[in-house]
């Protein structure tokens, strides 16, 4: 699970509802890919990155969970 997605969203207090409209995706999308169920494309992870002010991607990626 990359747990830090999770964490950097409720962080800044965001559904996950909001959260994939911003990103333009589906919520079943998103829970796949904090699941690990199905990878997170570069331009999603360079978008996550920007919404959470600047997080490394690596910070995102790190596994936890």
């Amino acid at each position: 699970m990359f747990i830090n997605i999770e964490v950097e969203r409720v962080r800044r207090r965001m559904s996950k509802a909001a959260m994939a409209r911003h990103l333009a995706i589906d919520t079943t999308i998103l829970d796949d890919w904090i699941h690990r169920k199905r990878a997170i494309p570069a331009d999603k992870l360079r978008a996550l990155s920007q919404l959470f002010h600047g997080c490394s991607v690596d910070y995102l990626l790190k596994e936890g969970g």
